[in-house]
């Protein structure tokens, strides 16, 4: 119950200040400034409530004032009882009722949510954490200025209580007693809860404190206005210089911005007026019919509650249920969603209907206005303005890279559509307004319906899961033969290609633990995401996507699960056991996973990723953090708000890349240590006791969950990287993982060497796809949809018995050579077991059909062909690295 108020009534709070905190310091790039933004924001957006609670308490002293005569004498001639009875009765007479009196600390009341919520966020905020601002040397921690012997004095606190005693003193100046007391007896109350706070949090108070003093100065003016649109005008032409001396180096979108509003905040004030005018004269049946205007605001109000808060998340969530299941410590995952829909519902109903309860008559018939326009411009982008992002991680994190700048067709489409809305619902309004509040209300239904639905989708799936396995010790389960044939193939998601000869500059005794090994640096991928580059990785050409678009007889689903069998299948049939881990989209992730495995019970299946992670923090000393949940809570509601918003205004929503998170290292800690663990522990979970010729066969994530390290170890140890290499990417989250997986390679081809298993085993490294970082080997040519670099396959291969440094050689490779490469010399014309196509491939060229559209999600599971637009399809032969081999497949899109 606790928790579900603290969502919706302080939670939102605390958003909008991480979205005004990131958001000014992306501006700023300054954390003390982002504070003092915040703190005007804040100040701004409360002004209101309290004119409110001014015009209460101001409301309060004349009624005091008027009834003190009668109070004085009942208090004077009577006791007790007597004039308990007597003062009710009068209190009657007087329409007056004592809890009235509470109206005089409206204006204290309202600060309690925002400072919990401000608390909340500042006082653990880890981006404040030695940051120095003026004369303040940690923003993380109190300021201590000076020291008397063995205590630091805390400056700000008391500048903060002079500054808010000063702005009290003002105030109540002609007030009664007890209105001091309690104004001064506040002030000494903040100045205990926040004497040994963060200095940011301090400075945050101490603004709104300054505010506050310079509002109250306001008051006692003779003309507050005047004064109010002079400092107006001052500050926007303030603004304006500045988007061309002190603001140069910000973003030019942003001091496009600054200057905008910089243009437009002198007529602010005027078009408010006319909008006022416009308001008091039209919309006459809203000021007649009450029940009426509130029905328009409540029911526009409770659709955007449910559209943010149930619809998108729920749909977001049934795409991939197994992504919100079993995370942290949260089982089941309607714990997400039950969390989002109180914050939506705090967002858009508890506070605004707080708001529309206090105002006067014309600011309800705005809301009654607003909120109707928002929720069907919310359903509208929502809806036909979704737009096309890839692949989303459970955190709704965009896979790749994202512009947010759409088309000049959609951008015109949408503003027209949102013009009609407005247009729409004023007609409407002013000629038959119930007709809103029956739309509202259906669509409302529909939206829980569909929602609900989803639920019962979401139920289903997670009744089908098995909690992970978590592994207390580690027993070996990939077996080797000393006598026989071993053949491994790892595939390293995202291994980047260009990076591979970094990491053997930087550190060249990989050239010699890299035994045997010889590096394909000529290599091409068919697809810049996993879906698409697997799929040949482990069956072969016939199993590239331009080939499994070619037969419509099978879904997508099953031929995925053919390309992650075929090895398995072939091996076995040439008499080895078969060992699998963590294969990529098993059964494109419908659950039971193990459905694949039906008929093929041979195949080992070992559960590796993240069930060594517990073993791994405890033995490494490193606390183990759980953001994912707390993302997953935090992100929800913004990635709501992202699909509601103009496709516009998106990408000032999602923030670049962590939505609201200044923690985007130990965001990512958890699921690098899911996968990193497996292969630290790769030599204990290996051993030399099959009696079989062994295949194993494992997929790690490792570099897809790259995280900054630090050199020369390049082993996490739960805080930032603070020490870079000389490298030219030394300070590159990618490459520094590669070093760190490239170390544990190190590590297990030396066990392999000790345990006599190195020599009759094979060992092939592929990759997926690359990545979206530029390298001058790879760069495209201008106006080219296609990223090479983001194609490019890491393939290193060392034979049985081959020895001596790392060789490179420039034969045109593909990753889909892997299944040849793995059963060369073993299998005698291996054919792949599904298709019956052969693995050798002479003449690559003709098969060599990249697909660059964007990834897709597991939804399309009972789709035959990967839908993919005819200019996404290119081809590239004989040397990646020539840009004249690479070409469209097909020409004008024919």
């Amino acid at each position: 119950m606790l928790n579900a108020l603290f969502n919706i009534i302080i939670a939102p709070i605390i958003q909008i200040l991480e979205f005004f905190f990131t958001l000014f310091f992306e501006i700023t790039n300054n954390h003390g400034l982002a504070v003092i933004g915040l703190s005007i924001v804040v100040t701004l957006c409360t002004l209101p409530l309290y004119m409110v609670a001014e015009q209460w308490q101001e409301k309060e002293r004349e009624i005091q004032e008027n009834l003190k005569p009668g109070t004085k004498r009942i208090k004077k001639f009577f006791k007790g009882d007597e004039q308990y009875m007597i003062l009710t009765t009068f209190y009657k007479q007087n329409h007056y009722h004592p809890l009235m009196a509470l109206r005089s600390s409206f204006s204290l009341l309202i600060q309690i949510p925002f400072f919990i919520a401000a608390y909340t966020f500042l006082s653990h905020l880890e981006a404040l954490k030695g940051v120095s601002f003026l004369f303040i040397k940690d923003f993380g921690n109190p300021d201590a200025t000076f020291k008397i012997g063995s205590f630091y004095i805390n400056v700000l606190p008391i500048a903060m209580t002079l500054i808010n005693c000063i702005s009290g003193a003002l105030y109540s100046k002609g007030h009664g007693i007890n209105e001091k007391i309690q104004i001064f007896g506040c002030a000494a109350v903040f100045l205990l809860l926040l004497y040994n706070s963060p200095a940011g949090l301090v400075v945050y108070w101490t603004m709104n404190n300054i505010f506050s003093l310079v509002k109250n100065i306001f008051y006692k003016l003779k003309n507050p206005k005047k004064v109010l649109y002079t400092i107006l005008c001052i500050t926007a032409f303030l603004l304006f210089i500045s988007t061309a001396t002190i603001l140069r180096k910000i973003k030019v979108e942003f001091r496009i911005l600054v200057a905008v509003f910089a243009f437009c905040l002198p007529v602010i004030p005027f078009i408010v007026k006319k909008v006022s005018d416009i308001l008091e004269r039209k919309f006459s049946v809203l000021d007649e019919n009450k029940k009426l205007r509130f029905s328009l605001f409540i029911l526009s109000a409770i659709l955007l509650a449910f559209l943010a808060g149930f619809q998108i998340p729920s749909t977001l969530m049934e795409s991939e249920p197994e992504q919100y299941c079993y995370v942290d410590n949260y089982k089941s995952p309607f714990v997400f969603l039950f969390n989002t829909f109180f914050q939506a519902a705090g967002l858009f109903l508890f506070w605004p209907t707080c708001f529309y309860a206090l105002f006067s008559s014309k600011i309800k018939k705005s809301f009654s206005l607003i909120f109707p326009i928002l929720a069907f411009v919310a359903l509208l982008n929502t809806f036909a303005f979704s737009g096309s992002y890839g692949p989303i991680l459970p955190e709704c994190i965009f896979m790749q890279p994202q512009l947010f700048k759409p088309t000049l067709v959609s951008f015109l489409l949408n503003i027209a559509a949102i013009a009609g809305i407005i247009a729409a619902v004023f007609i409407i309004i002013k000629k038959q307004a119930k007709i809103i509040s029956y739309c509202a209300t259906i669509v409302v239904a529909a939206l829980f319906m569909n929602s609900f639905t989803n639920c019962i989708k979401i139920n289903k799936e997670f009744k089908k899961m098995q909690p992970p396995s978590i592994k207390t010790e580690i027993e070996p389960v990939y077996h080797h033969s000393k006598t026989g044939k071993n053949v491994i193939v790892i595939m390293q998601d995202r291994l980047f290609m260009p990076f591979v000869e970094q990491c053997f500059e930087e550190k060249p005794i990989f050239r010699q633990k890299f035994d045997g090994f010889t590096f394909y640096k000529n290599a091409i991928s068919f697809g810049r995401y996993t879906m698409i580059g697997t799929p040949g990785i482990f069956g072969g050409y016939s199993f590239t996507p331009y080939e499994i678009n070619q037969r419509s007889d099978e879904t997508l689903q099953e031929k995925h699960n053919q390309a992650l069998l075929t090895l398995p299948v072939v091996f076995h049939e040439a008499g080895f056991s078969t060992t699998v881990s963590g294969l990529p989209y098993e059964n494109y992730l419908e659950y039971p996973i193990e459905n694949m495995y039906k008929g093929y019970e041979y195949v080992k299946r070992a559960e590796t990723r993240g069930a060594y992670s517990d073993l791994w923090y405890q033995q490494h000393g490193i606390q183990k953090v759980q953001f994912l949940a707390k993302d997953i809570k935090r992100n929800f509601i913004w990635f709501s708000i992202f699909k509601m918003v103009s496709p516009v205004f998106r990408r000032t929503v999602y923030h670049n890349k962590y939505w609201t998170s200044f923690d985007s290292y130990n965001d990512g800690l958890p699921r690098f240590v899911d996968n990193y663990s497996e292969l630290d522990y790769l030599p204990q979970l290996t051993d030399a006791t099959s009696t079989e010729n062994s295949f194993i066969m494992i997929d790690n994530e490792t570099v897809h969950e790259s995280i900054l390290l630090d050199y020369p170890d390049y082993i996490p140890t739960g805080k930032e990287a603070t020490r870079f290499g000389p490298g030219k990417y030394a300070k590159h989250d990618h490459f520094t993982t590669m070093m760190a997986v490239f170390n544990t390679y190190e590590k297990f081809f030396d066990y392999l060497k000790s345990i006599g298993v190195y020599d009759n085993t094979r060992i092939i490294i592929v990759s997926d796809h690359g990545t979206t970082v530029q390298v001058p080997e790879l760069k495209n040519e201008s106006g080219s949809k296609l990223k090479k670099q983001n194609v490019v396959a890491t393939l290193l291969v060392k034979d049985f018995y081959a020895h001596g440094p790392v060789k490179e050689d420039m034969t045109f490779m593909t990753n889909a050579d892997t299944p040849y490469l793995a059963t060369k010399d073993i299998v005698a014309g291996a054919k792949n077991p599904f298709t019956g196509f052969p693995f050798l491939v002479e003449d690559k060229a003709p098969f060599v059909k990249i697909q660059i559209a964007q990834a897709q999600s597991t939804r399309i599971r009972k789709q035959t062909s990967f839908p993919v637009p005819k200019d996404e399809w290119f081809t590239v032969h004989d040397n990646i690295f020539v840009k004249e081999n690479w070409a469209p497949l097909f020409s004008d899109g024919q």
